[in-house]
């Protein structure tokens, strides 16, 4: 039942810090693109971790499943939000805030969500902040592709 309400409740607080954002409706319009395509490459590494045994859940698929979609459409939409608001589309400062960020989810979070039995990653620490410092990278470029197709949405004219 820990379990449970640990991962509602990530799920909850990171909704919740919505309402610290500045004009959230255009911040969510600029950067919904970005933070689903985010989600979906999450999704395709859980699947390919799910099928390679590299990532485990207590509970069976059912857990799983539901941890999955806790985390893609809880913190990783959320903080794709933030990321990309604090950074204001400058791209030394969204990757100082990436490296900072992955370093900490990659290594002390890590543990954690293992050491409380909430999922594990059979995966090295370093190799799992390589992958998601590379999704930041990416998430980085498809937000200025998409600047480049809709001009409205640049990063920097937030302001």
């Amino acid at each position: 039942m820990l379990r449970v309400g640990v991962k509602v409740a990530v799920f909850l607080v990171s909704w919740l810090s919505v309402v610290f954002l500045p004009d959230k409706k255009k911040m969510f319009v600029k950067y919904l693109p970005v933070s689903l395509f985010s989600s979906m490459l999450l999704m395709c590494e859980i699947f390919y971790f799910t099928t390679h045994k590299l990532w485990k859940v207590p509970g069976g698929q059912k857990n799983m499943t539901h941890t999955a979609y806790l985390l893609l459409f809880g913190p990783y939409i959320i903080m794709s939000v933030w990321v990309f608001h604090l950074s204001r589309g400058k791209f030394s400062l969204y990757a100082l805030i990436n490296l900072i960020a992955d370093l900490i989810y990659a290594y002390p979070i890590k543990a954690l969500l293992k050491k409380f039995n909430l999922f594990h990653l059979k995966v090295k620490s370093i190799h799992f902040f390589l992958l998601i410092f590379a999704d930041a990278m990416l998430n980085f470029v498809f937000q200025k592709f998409i600047e480049k197709i809709y001009p409205q949405t640049r990063m920097n004219e937030l302001e």
